[in-house]
């Protein structure tokens, strides 16, 4: 579950607010020094669909059997994706970068940058 427990955990983080559509969660707006980080999170009916796609890149893209099983598994448990925008830009010091690496370290999630696949722990899978 996300929420204040979880971003404090992460670190770098100036401030946050949620984001509502009608009475729906629809992301959440983090300011970091180095700018702003606005997370959308993709309507439940369109994530399946999502989710296949992705799967069908990592099967493209990572050519160790063991790491495609391993990715494709922790693919198949995703429930919730989150697009991102960011502002200005990544910054050259890496303080955007380690942003959404924390984030995916709290959220034991999977982060997609620059056509690579990292894992919660930082370890790029393809």
């Amino acid at each position: 579950m996300m929420g204040s427990r979880m971003f404090d955990k992460i670190g770098g983080i100036r401030s946050y607010d949620g984001l509502n559509e009608s009475s729906l969660a629809s992301g959440v707006c983090f300011t970091l020094d180095a700018g702003k980080v606005v997370m959308n999170f993709m309507p439940e009916q369109e994530v399946a669909q999502h989710l296949r796609g992705f799967s069908s890149f990592a099967e493209h893209s990572i050519e160790d059997k063991d790491r495609l099983i391993y990715t494709l598994a922790r693919i198949h448990h995703v429930r919730l994706v989150c697009g991102c925008i960011i502002t200005p830009d990544f910054d050259d010091a890496g303080t955007i970068r380690d942003f959404l690496l924390g984030f995916t370290r709290a959220a034991n999630g999977l982060l997609f940058i620059s056509n690579t696949i990292f894992d919660y722990d930082g370890q790029a899978l393809s």
